[in-house]
Order: structure tokens, then C-alpha cells, then sequence
């Protein structure tokens, strides 16, 4: 009887065991540099993009890109000196300004007339006290009623409406004074309107206190916003 041939290890390793470690994705490759061309080609392409923004930074300095804007930001870095004389030749001072026509920034005498280069004409006077009638509106027991007659001639081409025209009075301390209304004895203030050509005259009182001074002023104001206000002062007779 034939005996049977048990087969034996392979040659070039033991029965034990594999001969190596087997091969798999497991096993990590070593990693491949690039090759000497490609790394001088990238090191070239990075050189002229660095030239290429160092250069156009350059012109945008040159030619002021970075320097003062539109808006003035620019100001903020120039260091503050002395003003120039043409500069200083462009605003004038208040004291070389001319004052309105009439000379409104001055203080009239009662009678005297504010002119305006328009043709209105204010004329103040007549600053006396009255006794007002019992329940006037604005006298307060104790107080003395001062009154003054105002007229405006109307030198323009145009009508004129007597409501843009504001009349206030202050006693020597700058305290304004309450005005008095007294139908009885005629002080009730211009009203309508006057035509060109025409004068418009009317009477005004105001309530002065006990304890303020015999000096009052008045200040008077035609329109709103054309004409400066004009200012009469003095003492009671």
C-alpha cells in the first residue's frame, strides 16, 4: 500500500508563518517630491506676480491715487500754519461790513425815521404814559401804561399788509413789557394793509412795571425776514 506525500513548506520560509509582511493599502507609499522643473516654474510664476504688485503700487503712488480725496480727507494731514494774506482778504470782519441802509444796527430817538432801500419807512415818537380804561386788556393794577405812535409810509411798488409788522417794548433793565390794549382810548395797533404811496399810523401801549426805570425801547419790524429790525429809546417827559 502506497503511503501518502504530506506536503511540505514552501521553500524559502518556514511552516510557521508567512515569509513578509503582506502587500495592501495599508502599507503607506513614500511621498514624491516634485520634480526639479515643476518647483523652478512655481518659484518663477510667484516672483513675477510680487513685481507685478510691487510695480502698480508704485504708479498709484506716483501719479496721487492714495493722496487728498474729493471730500477734503486729505486736509487732516497738512500741518496748520499761519494764514496767508489772500486768505485772510476773502471774509471780512464784522467791523468792515457795511451796516443795513438807514443804519438799523444804531439806536434811533424817538421821532426819527428808519429808511429801507425798498421804499418802507417807520417813524417812532410820541412816548408818553395814558390812563388806561377800566379792564384794558394787559394793565395790571399798579403799573404804568406807556404808549407810542408808530407810522409806516409805504414807499414801494407794492401793497404792504400791516400784520407782518411787530412792535415790542423793553424798560431800561432789557425786561419786555406786556402790551396793553385799550379800545376807549384808541391804542389797539396798525391792522389792513397800506398801499403804495400811503401811510399807515397807529398807537401802541404796553404796561411798564413799578419798579422799572423811565427808559423804554422799542423795537419794530416790518416782514419777516427782508427788512432788520429797527430800535427806538428814551425817557418819559
Amino acid at each position: 500500500m502506497a503511503k501518502e506525500k504530506v506536503p511540505g513548506p514552501p521553500p524559502g520560509g518556514s511552516a510557521g508563518g508567512p515569509a513578509g509582511p503582506p502587500a495592501g493599502p495599508l502599507q503607506s507609499r513614500p511621498s514624491q517630491a516634485p520634480p526639479p522643473r515643476r518647483r523652478w516654474v512655481v518659484a518663477l510664476i510667484i516672483a513675477c506676480v510680487v513685481a507685478l504688485t510691487v510695480g502698480v503700487v508704485g504708479i498709484l503712488v506716483g501719479v496721487g491715487a492714495f493722496g487728498e480725496d474729493e471730500g477734503g480727507n486729505g486736509a487732516s494731514r497738512q500741518t496748520a500754519g499761519p494764514p496767508t494774506e489772500a486768505a485772510t482778504s476773502i471774509a471780512p470782519s464784522a467791523a468792515d461790513s457795511p451796516s443795513p441802509a438807514g443804519g438799523t444796527a444804531d439806536v434811533h430817538a424817538f421821532g426819527d425815521t428808519q429808511k429801507y432801500p425798498d421804499g418802507i419807512e417807520v417813524t417812532v415818537s410820541g412816548l408818553k404814559t395814558f390812563t388806561p380804561f377800566e379792564g384794558a386788556a394787559g394793565h395790571k393794577a399798579g403799573y404804568k401804561a406807556v404808549s407810542v405812535d408808530v407810522a409806516v409810509t409805504n414807499g414801494s411798488d407794492a401793497r404792504l399788509e400791516l400784520a407782518t409788522v411787530a412792535v415790542r417794548a423793553r424798560d431800561g433793565d432789557g425786561r419786555e413789557l406786556a402790551t396793553v390794549a385799550d379800545a376807549e382810548s384808541n391804542v389797539l395797533g396798525l391792522s389792513g394793509a397800506v398801499l403804495p404811496g400811503k401811510k399807515a399810523i397807529a398807537t401802541y401801549g404796553f404796561d411798564l412795571p413799578p419798579d422799572a426805570g423811565q427808559v423804554v425801547d422799542v423795537e419794530v419790524t416790518v416782514g419777516f425776514s427782508s427788512r432788520p429790525s429797527a430800535f427806538w429809546s428814551g425817557k418819559l417827559p
